[in-house]
Protein backbone atom coordinates (compact mmCIF):
# COMPACT_ATOMS: atom_id res chain seq x y z
CA UNK A 1 0.00 0.00 0.00
CA UNK A 2 1.31 3.60 -0.97
CA UNK A 3 0.25 5.05 2.15
CA UNK A 4 2.37 2.84 3.93
CA UNK A 5 5.72 4.70 2.25
CA UNK A 6 4.35 7.86 3.92
CA UNK A 7 4.86 9.46 7.31
CA UNK A 8 4.42 13.10 8.47
CA UNK A 9 6.99 14.82 9.65
CA UNK A 10 6.94 17.18 12.81
CA UNK A 11 8.68 19.14 15.51
CA UNK A 12 9.36 16.57 18.83
CA UNK A 13 6.76 18.13 21.34
CA UNK A 14 9.24 19.18 23.80
CA UNK A 15 9.20 22.72 25.47
CA UNK A 16 13.21 23.30 25.04
CA UNK A 17 12.87 22.92 21.41
CA UNK A 18 11.15 26.46 20.84
CA UNK A 19 8.67 27.04 17.91
CA UNK A 20 10.21 29.98 15.35
CA UNK A 21 8.62 32.57 14.45
CA UNK A 22 8.46 35.47 11.63
CA UNK A 23 10.89 38.35 12.30
CA UNK A 24 9.53 39.96 8.92
CA UNK A 25 6.77 39.25 6.78
CA UNK A 26 6.23 36.24 5.28
CA UNK A 27 5.31 37.14 2.51
CA UNK A 28 5.44 34.63 -0.89
CA UNK A 29 6.17 31.82 1.97
CA UNK A 30 3.10 29.36 2.57
CA UNK A 31 1.53 30.98 -0.86
CA UNK A 32 1.64 27.09 -2.00
CA UNK A 33 4.43 28.48 -5.15
CA UNK A 34 8.14 28.38 -5.82
CA UNK A 35 9.67 31.41 -4.63
CA UNK A 36 13.21 31.33 -5.99
CA UNK A 37 15.01 33.54 -4.07
CA UNK A 38 18.69 33.76 -2.18
CA UNK A 39 17.61 36.43 0.00
CA UNK A 40 17.88 34.96 3.52
CA UNK A 41 14.52 34.92 5.42
CA UNK A 42 14.50 36.75 8.99
CA UNK A 43 13.45 34.35 11.94
CA UNK A 44 13.11 34.42 15.99
CA UNK A 45 12.81 32.03 18.21
CA UNK A 46 8.82 31.69 19.29
CA UNK A 47 7.19 32.44 22.46
CA UNK A 48 7.35 31.59 25.03
CA UNK A 49 10.73 30.58 24.94
CA UNK A 50 12.00 28.55 27.74
CA UNK A 51 14.96 29.13 30.35
CA UNK A 52 16.75 25.70 29.36
CA UNK A 53 16.09 26.28 25.28
CA UNK A 54 18.26 24.33 23.24
CA UNK A 55 19.21 24.66 19.28
CA UNK A 56 18.16 21.90 17.38
CA UNK A 57 18.14 20.52 14.28
CA UNK A 58 14.49 20.98 13.41
CA UNK A 59 11.86 23.35 14.40
CA UNK A 60 9.28 24.91 13.02
CA UNK A 61 7.26 28.04 11.95
CA UNK A 62 4.86 25.51 11.53
CA UNK A 63 6.66 25.27 8.47
CA UNK A 64 10.12 23.30 8.97
CA UNK A 65 13.13 25.18 9.66
CA UNK A 66 16.17 22.97 9.74
CA UNK A 67 19.67 22.66 10.66
CA UNK A 68 22.55 23.27 8.13
CA UNK A 69 23.56 19.69 8.30
CA UNK A 70 20.15 18.43 7.89
CA UNK A 71 19.60 20.91 4.92
CA UNK A 72 22.33 19.59 3.13
CA UNK A 73 21.07 16.07 3.65
CA UNK A 74 18.16 17.22 1.77
CA UNK A 75 19.76 19.16 -0.53
CA UNK A 76 21.43 16.28 -1.98
CA UNK A 77 18.03 14.70 -2.41
CA UNK A 78 17.08 17.19 -4.68
CA UNK A 79 13.33 17.13 -4.12
CA UNK A 80 10.89 18.37 -6.20
CA UNK A 81 8.89 20.99 -4.83
CA UNK A 82 11.19 21.66 -1.83
CA UNK A 83 13.44 24.84 -1.37
CA UNK A 84 15.78 25.81 0.84
CA UNK A 85 16.28 28.79 1.93
CA UNK A 86 18.75 30.46 4.34
CA UNK A 87 17.26 31.52 7.75
CA UNK A 88 18.60 34.06 9.69
CA UNK A 89 17.20 33.43 13.36
CA UNK A 90 17.83 34.98 16.40
CA UNK A 91 17.25 34.81 20.39
CA UNK A 92 14.56 37.84 21.26
CA UNK A 93 15.62 38.07 24.42
CA UNK A 94 19.38 38.17 24.09
CA UNK A 95 20.18 40.48 21.73
CA UNK A 96 23.88 39.58 22.49
CA UNK A 97 23.86 36.24 21.30
CA UNK A 98 24.80 35.45 17.79
CA UNK A 99 22.04 35.04 15.01
CA UNK A 100 21.75 30.92 14.00
CA UNK A 101 22.15 30.15 10.21
CA UNK A 102 19.43 27.73 9.38
CA UNK A 103 17.70 26.76 6.13
CA UNK A 104 13.30 27.35 6.12
CA UNK A 105 12.12 24.21 3.74
CA UNK A 106 9.81 25.86 1.80
CA UNK A 107 7.40 23.45 0.94
CA UNK A 108 5.47 24.27 -2.32
CA UNK A 109 4.61 21.09 -3.70
CA UNK A 110 0.67 20.23 -2.60
CA UNK A 111 -1.25 16.81 -3.16
CA UNK A 112 -4.30 16.53 -2.39
CA UNK A 113 -4.93 13.32 -1.60
CA UNK A 114 -6.88 13.19 1.70
CA UNK A 115 -9.65 10.17 1.45
CA UNK A 116 -12.42 11.64 2.65
CA UNK A 117 -14.79 9.24 2.46
CA UNK A 118 -12.26 7.05 4.52
CA UNK A 119 -10.36 9.47 6.59
CA UNK A 120 -12.35 10.15 10.33
CA UNK A 121 -12.18 13.97 9.85
CA UNK A 122 -14.50 17.17 11.71
CA UNK A 123 -15.64 20.01 8.94
CA UNK A 124 -17.64 22.66 9.22
CA UNK A 125 -21.38 22.62 8.62
CA UNK A 126 -20.85 22.96 4.78
CA UNK A 127 -17.81 20.30 4.41
CA UNK A 128 -15.55 22.51 2.97
CA UNK A 129 -13.20 23.33 5.98
CA UNK A 130 -11.29 20.87 7.97
CA UNK A 131 -10.84 21.14 11.45
CA UNK A 132 -8.98 18.25 12.87
CA UNK A 133 -8.04 14.63 11.26
CA UNK A 134 -9.00 11.62 13.39
CA UNK A 135 -7.90 9.12 11.07
CA UNK A 136 -5.86 10.07 7.88
CA UNK A 137 -6.33 8.30 4.60
CA UNK A 138 -4.44 8.88 1.74
CA UNK A 139 -6.48 8.42 -1.96
CA UNK A 140 -3.88 5.62 -3.51
CA UNK A 141 -5.64 6.13 -6.69
CA UNK A 142 -4.03 9.76 -6.74
CA UNK A 143 -0.93 9.09 -5.69
CA UNK A 144 -0.38 6.70 -8.32
CA UNK A 145 -0.96 8.86 -10.71
CA UNK A 146 2.05 10.84 -9.70
CA UNK A 147 5.33 10.05 -10.56
CA UNK A 148 7.30 9.08 -6.87
CA UNK A 149 10.05 11.70 -7.64
CA UNK A 150 7.28 14.23 -7.40
CA UNK A 151 5.50 13.50 -4.80
CA UNK A 152 8.44 12.34 -1.96
CA UNK A 153 7.63 15.48 0.21
CA UNK A 154 4.14 17.54 -0.03
CA UNK A 155 2.01 19.40 2.03
CA UNK A 156 -1.46 18.09 2.46
CA UNK A 157 -3.52 20.30 0.17
CA UNK A 158 -6.91 19.93 2.30
CA UNK A 159 -5.25 20.59 5.62
CA UNK A 160 -2.47 23.08 6.24
CA UNK A 161 0.52 22.40 8.00
CA UNK A 162 0.63 18.72 7.48
CA UNK A 163 3.84 17.97 5.70
CA UNK A 164 3.91 14.10 4.29
CA UNK A 165 7.29 12.66 3.60
CA UNK A 166 8.66 9.19 1.78
CA UNK A 167 10.11 6.55 3.39
CA UNK A 168 13.18 7.00 1.49
CA UNK A 169 13.29 10.73 2.89
CA UNK A 170 12.47 9.98 6.28
CA UNK A 171 16.10 6.76 6.15
CA UNK A 172 17.91 9.94 4.66
CA UNK A 173 16.96 12.58 7.61
CA UNK A 174 17.56 9.45 10.10
CA UNK A 175 20.42 8.58 8.77
CA UNK A 176 22.24 11.95 10.77
CA UNK A 177 19.96 11.17 13.82
CA UNK A 178 18.49 14.78 14.02
CA UNK A 179 17.35 16.17 17.63
CA UNK A 180 13.94 17.73 17.35
CA UNK A 181 12.12 16.02 14.25
CA UNK A 182 10.19 12.92 14.78
CA UNK A 183 8.04 11.05 11.95
CA UNK A 184 4.47 9.25 12.44
CA UNK A 185 3.09 6.70 9.80
CA UNK A 186 0.50 8.32 8.19
CA UNK A 187 -1.92 5.84 8.90
CA UNK A 188 -1.16 6.51 12.84
CA UNK A 189 -1.12 10.25 12.60
CA UNK A 190 -4.29 12.51 13.88
CA UNK A 191 -4.80 16.06 14.95
CA UNK A 192 -3.92 15.42 17.94
CA UNK A 193 -0.84 13.50 17.66
CA UNK A 194 1.39 17.01 17.82
CA UNK A 195 0.53 16.80 21.73
CA UNK A 196 1.77 12.80 22.20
Amino acid sequence: MLQDEYYVIERENNDDYPLFSWDQESGPYGGGKAVNSPAPVHLALGEPISASFKWVDYHALPSPVVSEPLAEILAGLNIYGVELVPALVRNPKDFDEPVKKYCLVHIWNRIACLDKTKSVIRTNKAGTRIFSIDQMVLDESVLKDIEEDKRLVFELDEKAAIFLVHQKVKDTILSISPKGCRFFKASDWNSSSSFD
